[in-house]
Formats: C-alpha cells, structure tokens, sequence
C-alpha cells in the first residue's frame, strides 16, 4: 500500500483546484477515495475538520493535509512526476502557479454579485489579464515537445 488515501472535498460536483490531484492520482495507478460534497452542511463539517479549514484534503497514514498545490506537490514527488532536478521542480511551480493565478481571476469575476462591477472585471480580465497570462504559459512551453518538461511529463 502506498500509505495514501485522498478525500476531497468540493461545494460543487466539479473539477476545480482538486482535479490535478485527481490526475496525478490517476497517471501514478494509485487507488483514491474522490469524496464530493453534497451540500453545504457536508462543505461546513470538511471545512471544520480541515487544519487549514480549506478543501480538498489529503490524509497520509492517518495525519491530514489541505491546500491543493501542496497536495499536487507532494503527490507529484511521491509519483515521480514534479521534476527531477530543483530547476525543474521551480518551472513546474512556476507554470502551475500562473495558472492559478489565472483560476483566481476567473473565480474573482465569477463570484462578484453587483451586476455592474462583474460586467467590468470580466470585460477587462477577457480583454487583458487572460490573454496576457495566457501568452506567459505558452512562452514558458518547450516549442517542439508536448511537456513542460520536454518529452517528460
């Protein structure tokens, strides 16, 4: 046995911030409980019995873990797959933590309730910030390999 039992915890029935971790999971063969939440009771509880008080989590032989890059991170070490060499390792952190500050912006316009200040953040996050953050990921990409990592996942 590896030692490792996943629980997610996610408001919605949706991907979000714990899908890396489900993939990472999934490209390792390693079994996992994929737990969605069914409501905002349920949300409340995991978001209590987290030591972060955040979700998803992660329990190793028994001791909790929350926050989703550190998750990935630790699954992608535990795999094989978060770079073998500490420059490697920066760009991985460096791509993925554009990508969410991307996931940020968009949450921040879909969240906003007044009409009107939604309707600006959007125009100006599809205008500018998207297209521009978009540009760094692809910079950072090798241009002739399918990895970040080259031909390495």
């Amino acid at each position: 046995s590896s030692g490792i039992n996943a629980e997610y915890g996610v408001y919605y029935n949706s991907t979000g911030y714990a899908e890396p971790i489900r993939i990472l999971f999934a490209m390792a063969g390693i079994d996992f409980t994929d737990k969605r939440l069914a409501g905002k009771s349920e949300a409340k509880d995991a978001l209590q019995a987290s030591p972060g008080g955040c979700i998803p989590t992660l329990s190793v032989d028994g001791v909790v873990f929350c926050q989703s890059l550190a998750i990935s991170r630790y699954l992608g070490n535990m795999t094989g797959v978060a770079g073998s060499t500490p420059q490697d390792k920066l760009l991985i952190d460096m791509f993925v933590e554009t990508l969410y500050d991307l996931i940020a912006k968009y949450n921040e316009v879909v969240k906003e309730t007044d009409p009107s200040v939604k309707e600006k953040k959007k125009n100006l996050a599809y205008d500018t910030y998207f297209p521009t953050h978009l540009g760094f990921l692809e910079a950072m990409l090798p241009q002739d390999k399918p990895f970040i990592l080259g031909d390495k996942v």
